[in-house]
């Protein structure tokens, strides 16, 4: 049987409180109180009159003034927004084999009239001789140039068409709720055990070991003294 004083000491270090004493304090079954749905009153008014054309004086369908309504050309240009610009493909040329054999002849470097040689050894010549020395260094050493990329026309533009999302928040609970809620959640304990001798007890402690080899060992040389 432990000691008066032990047992003292026991109730000062430990609380010897359940669960069942300290989670579910109060028994007493209160009524419960309904939440009751109460719609939102709405706000009706008379619809506006639509607009109508200055010119032809008919409704309009769309209430809305369009966007591009007073869209004109540009004032140096004369570019019409709706006429998206197309890619440039180059015309056919239909009088270059006439004007080749008409005009007067142009000898370049090699002493050659090039509207006099084939077509494909003209390309050959005029694409080496207006090639620059970097882009002959490049391709002697097998460097790759590199591509060309570009960028595609712009479409026509598409109309607006605007959405609202709601804000976002947290979802509403009613206060007869959340009382209840901070009332139960003020009595619970904060912690993962129950304050006794036997939870602490439970865990290695190093030094309580060394303390009681150490003990072991005084006591152990007291007795060998004694003999």
């Amino acid at each position: 049987m432990p000691s008066a004083s032990k047992r003292r000491y026991e109730s000062m270090l430990f609380n010897y409180e359940t669960t069942g004493r300290t989670d579910f304090r109060d028994g007493r079954i209160r009524p419960i109180i309904k939440t009751e749905y109460k719609p939102k009153s709405t706000c009706l008014r008379v619809r506006p009159p639509p607009l109508k054309d200055i010119e032809a004086l008919t409704d309009w369908y769309d209430p809305n003034v369009p966007f591009d309504l007073l869209h004109k050309p540009k004032e140096i240009v004369q570019t019409n927004p709706w006429e998206v610009q197309k890619p440039y493909k180059e015309p056919e040329d239909l009088m270059r084999e006439e004007v080749q054999a008409t005009r007067p002849r142009v000898v370049m470097t090699p002493a050659v009239s090039l509207d006099d040689i084939e077509p494909v050894a003209r390309k050959i010549l005029v694409d080496d001789l207006y090639t620059t020395t970097v882009m002959k260094m490049m391709r002697e050493s097998g460097v790759n140039p590199g591509t060309s990329l570009r960028a595609p026309l712009p479409d026509r533009p598409a109309p607006a068409n605007p959405i609202t999302l709601p804000k976002l928040g947290p979802p509403y609970v009613s206060p007869e709720w959340r009382m209840e809620s901070a009332a139960w959640d003020n009595q619970q304990i904060r912690t993962y055990c129950d304050p006794t001798q036997e939870f602490w007890l439970a865990f290695k402690c190093d030094k309580c070991d060394e303390t009681a080899e150490r003990e072991a060992q005084r006591k152990m040389m007291r007795l060998s003294k004694r003999r």
